[in-house]
């Protein structure tokens, strides 16, 4: 178990650092610099020297990635250039608001998710099975960002007062207040990823349902509701968590379009802030903490196999990891 957990591990570590380094030289090939951000337009060849020799990109490529990954090895993600501020310092302030976001968005979605396709599957060919199946398709049709403007416009000018269409309350704050400004940006990024598990789990019950083993405690007498509960949801649920896991990628990729509709002051705005403005220490940044989100999910999907499967728990008790 530990010799495959530091072989995951190390796989992730250098997964990240891959893609840390893709993203510092897509930056400085993309069209534009800090300095044209810096400067505005039209700025004199003396100005922009100046500048970009304070913030070290007058240096070669080769030299400006050495100390890029000396400084990410020794845990160093640097100082935003435009705000002086420590880039760690401007994750710690807004990675909070993206999880809380994230994780309320994923906790109730999945729970929808994984009872609707649980009540379709159990009442197969019905209506309820052909609502899940439409309501699904619908689901998936819709972009979050479009979902997400036309929640605005529908909160903001038509139904005053019941939801706040834009903005953010801290929890500390004001608890009501944050919950209550957690719900539509929540239901415009979490929407198609319930239909994508609420499918899957229906498929994966459906097909399990005609195992052998299924119909071995069929005929041994046990009750349905106890098959569903002890014998299939437990096999249906590895394929389903695989979909979990990728979900939180986009999750994670929803929410810079999600935050910027609602103007909710997350990790998503922050990183198309940096984009746009070319500040490459916040862009990497931002970048790193997405990707780590993303790489801990799928880890923890590993782990959730071994829970859920025991034929991998009898392959590490064996030996065969």
């Amino acid at each position: 178990m530990l010799r495959y957990l530091g072989r995951r591990v190390a796989g992730l570590a250098l997964v990240l650092f891959v893609v840390l380094t893709l993203v510092f030289f897509m930056l400085r090939a993309a069209p534009g610099s800090p300095a044209d951000a810096y400067l505005g337009m039209n700025p004199t060849p003396e100005k922009r020297a100046a500048v970009e020799h304070r913030f070290g990109l007058d240096q070669p490529i080769w030299t400006q990635y050495a100390t890029f990954a000396g400084n990410l090895l020794r845990g160093d993600l640097g100082t935003s250039l435009f705000s002086d501020r420590p880039v760690t310092e401007i994750i710690g302030d807004r990675l909070p608001v993206t999880l809380e976001l994230g994780l309320l968005a994923l906790v109730f979605w999945v729970a929808v998710g994984l009872a609707a396709g649980v009540l379709a599957a159990r009442r197969r060919d019905s209506l309820v099975d052909g609502a899940v199946r439409v309501l699904s398709v619908v689901a998936l049709s819709i972009p979050s960002f479009w979902l997400g403007l036309v929640l605005v416009v529908v909160f903001g000018l038509y139904i005053k007062g019941v939801l706040p269409s834009s903005g953010w309350v801290a929890f500390g704050a004001d608890p009501a207040g944050n919950l209550r400004g957690v719900v539509l940006p929540a239901f415009a990024l979490g929407l198609g990823s319930s239909a994508v598990i609420a499918r899957t789990l229906r498929g994966s019950l459906i097909e399990t349902h005609r195992t052998d083993y299924v119909a071995f405690a069929r005929a041994m007498g046990m009750p349905e509701r106890g098959i569903l509960r002890r014998i299939a949801l437990r096999n249906a649920l590895i394929p389903t968590a695989t979909v979990i896991g990728l979900m939180v990628g986009l999750f994670i990729s929803g929410t810079v379009l999600v935050e910027n509709v609602f103007n909710v002051p997350g990790i998503g705005q922050t990183i198309v802030g940096a984009f746009r403005q070319h500040d490459y220490p916040l862009a990497i940044g931002c970048t790193l903490v997405t990707a780590v989100v993303f790489l801990v999910a799928n880890l923890a999907v590993d782990f959730l196999y071994f829970a859920l499967d025991p034929r991998i728990r009898a392959g590490f008790l064996n030996g065969t990891d």
